[in-house]
Parts: C-alpha cells; sequence; structure tokens
C-alpha cells in the first residue's frame, strides 16, 4: 500500500535512511532538520495486525527549474530505498509508479534524479540528460619553490650586475670628466625581462595569489538577492535546463556544506563579485563543488586562487573539481602546468530524467527552421516530408488568412510568413508504466515551435510509435541514435523528430 508520509513515521523513515545510505550523523541531522518536512515522502507499507511496516520509501525534493528561460516546477526523486527483508519484492517499482502518476497529475513536465546506479532505473525509463565534469589535480610546492628560487636569484643577479655596471661607469665618466647628471642616468639599472617572465607570465607574485582576490564566508540576505539574481540571469544564456538560485536555496546548501565539514567561499575583485564554490575535504582530496563564477574569462584564474587559498589554509596538496558542463573548455589541461599537476578531465553522467507530461512539455521546446528549409528543397520528394512554400499553395491572399493547398493535405502555409514552413507527423509514443500518456500524438513543427497534442489514446494499424524510453534518450540526452535506430518509426517521423532541438545543455548540482 502507497502512502503519503505526514510525519509519524519520521524515526522509521530516518533509520531506512541510515541503513542504505550510511551518511554520517551531521548529514543525516542535516537532511532531517532542513529538507525532511519541507519535502514529500511516499511509503510503501505492509499491513500488520499491530501496526503498518514500512517496507521502503521514497522521498521528493521540490525545485523550481528554469526550462529554457521559464520557470518550471519539478520534484528531485533521492532517498530511494528498500527495507532490506522486502527487497527484489517490487516495492520500488510500486513506489515509482506511484510518483509518476501523481506529478502528472500536478501537471509536472519531468521528474529528475542521480542514481547510485543507473540499472535500477532504465527499466524505468529514465536516461541520462546532464553529465557533469571532474578533474583531479596536485599541488607542487616544489615546483612553486623552485620557481622562486629562480625568480629570486635571477633578480639577485640583476642587482648585482647592476651594480658593476655602476661601479665601473662611475670610473669611466671620472676619466672623461662627464657631468654629474650624465653619471647618474647611465648609472641606472635596467629592467629584466626574464625576471618578469618568471614572476610574471607564471603568475607566482605572492600578492596575486592572495591580495587580488578576496575570500568571505559569509554575506548579508540584502548582497546575495543581487547575486543569486546575477546568477539566475547568466544561466538562462548557458543552459536549457538549470535549478533556480535563490537566498534559500544558498542558506541551504551552506547548511549542508558545513555538515559535511566544508564551507562555502564567496569570492571578490576588490569590490567586484568573482564567484563562488563549496570546498571541503573528501576521501583522500580537498574537494570543489557548487562552483560558480560570474566572468567567464576569469573561470581559470578563479579556480588557481580559490585552490591557492585552501592550500594556504590546509595545506591538502591533492584537489578534485566537480563542475558543470558549461566548464568544459577550462579542464582541457593535462600534466604540469603553472604549479599543478593535472590529470584527464572525465565527463561523468550524473542525472537522469523521466518524461511525465510531452504535451506540456512540448511548450518548452523549439525547432531547427533552417534544417527544415534546407529539408523542403531537398528531400521533399524523396520522404514526402509534408512540406509547404507559400509560392506554391495556389491560395488567395484575399481570402483566409491561413490556408491549405490541393496538393499539401498535411501541410499549412501562411502568406505573411513565406519563410515559416510547416512540418507534421502523427506517432504513437508508448509508455508502459505511465498509461495516461500513452497514445498517438500529432507533432506539428513551425515557425520555430514545436506543438505536441495528444488526438488517441489507442494505436491504430500501420501507425508509426516510439517508446518514451527512446524519445527521452533524444530530448534530453541528444542521442540521435535513439530516434535512428527505432524501427517502429518512418523515415518522415524519424527527420521530424530529430528536427527537434534537444533540452541537452543542462546544470543540476544539486545533491539532494
Amino acid at each position: 500500500m502507497i502512502v503519503w508520509d505526514n510525519g509519524t513515521k519520521k524515526q522509521r523513515v530516518y533509520e531506512i535512511w541510515e541503513d542504505n545510505f550510511h551518511d554520517p550523523v551531521s548529514y543525516a541531522n542535516f537532511y532531517f532538520n532542513e529538507v525532511y518536512g519541507k519535502n514529500e515522502v511516499l511509503l510503501n507499507e505492509e499491513m500488520s495486525a499491530d501496526e503498518n511496516l514500512v517496507k521502503g520509501m521514497l522521498h521528493l525534493n521540490p525545485y523550481t527549474l528554469h526550462v529554457k528561460g521559464q520557470p518550471a516546477e519539478a520534484k528531485y526523486i533521492v532517498g530511494v530505498a528498500t527495507d532490506e527483508e522486502y527487497r527484489r519484492q517490487g516495492v520500488m517499482r510500486e513506489l515509482l509508479v506511484k510518483t509518476f502518476q501523481e506529478l502528472r497529475s500536478r501537471g509536472e513536465l519531468f521528474t529528475y534524479l542521480m542514481p547510485a546506479d543507473e540499472n535500477y532505473y532504465l527499466p524505468f525509463d529514465f536516461r541520462f540528460g546532464m553529465a557533469q565534469v571532474e578533474q583531479e589535480l596536485e599541488y607542487l610546492p616544489e615546483l612553486r619553490k623552485e620557481t622562486e628560487k629562480q625568480a629570486k636569484d635571477i633578480i639577485e643577479k640583476d642587482s648585482k650586475d647592476s651594480i658593476d655596471a655602476k661601479q665601473e661607469s662611475v670610473a669611466k665618466n671620472k676619466e672623461v670628466l662627464l657631468k654629474k647628471e650624465e653619471v647618474e642616468q647611465e648609472s641606472q639599472p635596467e629592467e629584466c625581462p626574464i625576471k618578469e617572465d618568471i614572476l610574471g607570465d607564471n603568475k607566482n607574485k605572492r600578492e596575486s595569489s592572495f591580495e587580488k582576490y578576496t575570500f568571505k564566508t559569509e554575506l548579508p540576505d540584502a548582497e546575495l538577492e543581487t547575486l543569486v539574481a546575477q546568477e539566475n540571469v547568466i544561466k538562462d544564456t548557458l543552459f536549457d535546463i538549470f535549478t533556480e538560485i535563490s537566498v534559500p536555496y544558498i542558506r541551504r546548501m551552506e547548511k549542508e556544506v558545513e555538515s559535511d565539514y566544508g564551507q562555502v567561499l564567496y569570492v571578490f575583485d576588490r569590490e567586484s563579485y568573482v564567484g563562488r564554490a563549496a570546498v571541503g575535504a573528501e576521501d583522500s582530496y580537498f574537494v570543489l563543488s557548487q562552483v560558480f563564477c560570474a566572468d567567464a574569462s576569469k573561470r581559470e584564474n578563479f579556480l588557481e586562487q580559490v585552490i591557492l587559498y585552501c592550500e594556504e589554509k590546509y595545506h591538502y596538496n591533492r584537489y578534485q573539481l566537480i563542475l558543470d558542463p558549461s566548464w568544459k573548455d577550462i579542464t582541457t589541461k593535462i600534466g604540469l602546468y603553472r604549479n599543478f599537476r593535472f590529470m584527464p578531465a572525465k565527463r561523468v553522467k550524473k542525472i537522469m530524467f523521466r518524461l511525465l507530461n510531452i504535451e506540456k512539455l512540448s511548450k518548452f521546446l523549439e525547432c531547427k527552421i533552417e534544417t527544415l528549409k534546407e529539408t523542403s528543397e531537398t528531400e521533399k520528394e524523396k520522404v514526402e516530408a509534408k512540406i509547404c512554400e507559400a509560392d506554391s499553395c495556389g491560395t488567395n491572399s484575399e481570402e483566409n488568412d491561413v490556408y491549405k493547398s490541393d496538393n499539401c493535405e498535411n501541410a499549412i502555409c501562411e502568406i505573411d510568413n513565406c519563410e515559416a514552413y510547416t512540418y507534421r507527423e502523427d506517432i504513437y509514443i508508448e509508455d508502459k508504466y505511465l498509461e495516461e500518456q500513452s497514445g498517438a500524438y500529432h507533432f506539428l513543427l513551425k515557425n520555430g515551435k514545436v506543438s505536441i497534442t495528444k488526438t488517441e489514446t489507442i494505436k491504430t494499424d500501420g501507425m508509426q510509435s516510439i517508446s518514451i524510453a527512446a524519445l527521452t534518450d533524444y530530448l534530453f540526452g541528444k542521442k540521435e541514435e535513439s530516434v535512428d535506430n527505432c524501427e517502429t518509426l518512418t523515415e518522415e517521423g524519424k527527420m521530424l523528430l530529430k528536427n527537434i532541438c534537444p533540452l541537452s545543455e543542462n546544470c543540476i548540482m544539486e545533491i539532494v
């Protein structure tokens, strides 16, 4: 029996959490003080003579996401666990199916999770839609000391050579009785270009590490309001989907990091905000996560200075960077670089999505107009793509605004917008866990927009089809092979789907 937890089973929920996830007591206390009670928990119970026994649980943590710049409420699935006595009895399946049904009934577009093992969730049509960037590096103090020693030797040599040159110049000038002004002018030491290279290009000046950027661990709410608004605006330009950042979000993050014996650093260049990072020790590495930099041109320097700040404070030497996908171009270094040895960066699959309402999601989708134009010219006869141009519709502009031509039964063309092509297909979507979503849908691509409307619940003979898993794999994972390998789609259907722009640039970095 699936029921909603009303708080009376908190102790049992806590016990199942501890038995399955083995978190430090401090972190578990954070979760049950700061998250539990503000989220929703589904329980799978078994009736007994004395009481209802909890066999398993699933937590739904609420977030506001931005999807193509528009806010959308979504639930992050965490804490999925089954009591050891009831495993392999369909407990998790019942919880997930109930979750799908409930969230769809609320009008939510999709749900998502960070799997401990993807194989648990692939059968339930979850597919990956975000990979984070991870890179390990080692701080090399000896390399830094050697570089500083080289700089010191050059400076000393430069100084000694200058003194010798001055003495020689003075003696010579005395012999030829040059004016005092000429003696002083000729005896000035010259700037050493090698010194500037070591101290400038390698950025080993002590003040560049700690005086240029300042670090804070606390900010007032009023200042945070401005910074989180700035962050959301920047992320809207980078991502198709990302978690909205707010002051309560930051405050909870601070408590979460502190519960794991870390802290959040806020970095400033004089009065200008540069970014933030959560830092803390984990296993054999000092980890930088939840990283945000407000100025893309400062990203490399930002990371370096945060590491040097942590190194001076904690002396950990080994670091791990956990970054969102937009940092991929910054993590290309391998081997020795400045004062660090970089390991190859890895893209680690992290977030899986599950589609709940393809009709509502279509309002956030866009299509590739230019590709449709090319299709209308080069593939029309080959695959009968049902694309129509105003010049060939044979319509009369004095009649209605929108017309359908006799030789273009499935295409609509607007006279006032000759470059807007219309592309239509009927496709059946199969969803074995969410019957409400299964059905025949009318896909319409027009003017850069996508409309998907359910028309029938029953699949007619010969209708092309695609599974919800394959559609999710394309829309969130950008995997065209999921469409190409679908044998139940026509060539027209494959072309239409691949002209829908995936929601594949995503940033979801929360743990719970």
